[in-house]
């Protein structure tokens, strides 16, 4: 299975334990827009030695930015978000330790 493939599982599992956000109409976007927000981390980060919670709470933050129409009234949705850049770091690296952000 490739790492897009085990994203979209993840979401349609989070989505089935009950997190609002994922929905069937939502997830390839989000999955794009989560690829492409990953990918420039490094570049966009000045954290001289991020942490994979780092990367999840950027990858959160960028979340609500893309899909947000007003990213300032998120309000308890950021935890939703949170669940999701969670999901996705683990479905595209298994190893990395992703215990330090809530989840659903």
């Amino acid at each position: 299975m490739d790492d897009h493939a085990r994203v979209i599982a993840a979401f349609e599992r989070l989505h089935a334990a009950g997190c609002p956000l994922p929905t069937a109409d939502q997830r390839e976007r989000i999955a794009k827009v989560a690829f492409r927000r990953w990918r420039t981390f490094d570049r966009r980060s000045r954290i001289r030695r991020p942490s994979p919670a780092d990367r999840i709470r950027d990858l959160a933050r960028g979340l609500v930015d893309a899909l947000e129409a007003d990213p300032r009234l998120v309000g308890s949705l950021m935890r939703d978000y949170e669940c999701l850049a969670e999901a996705f770091a683990a479905a595209i690296d298994p190893t990395a330790d992703q215990g330090q952000t809530p989840s659903v």
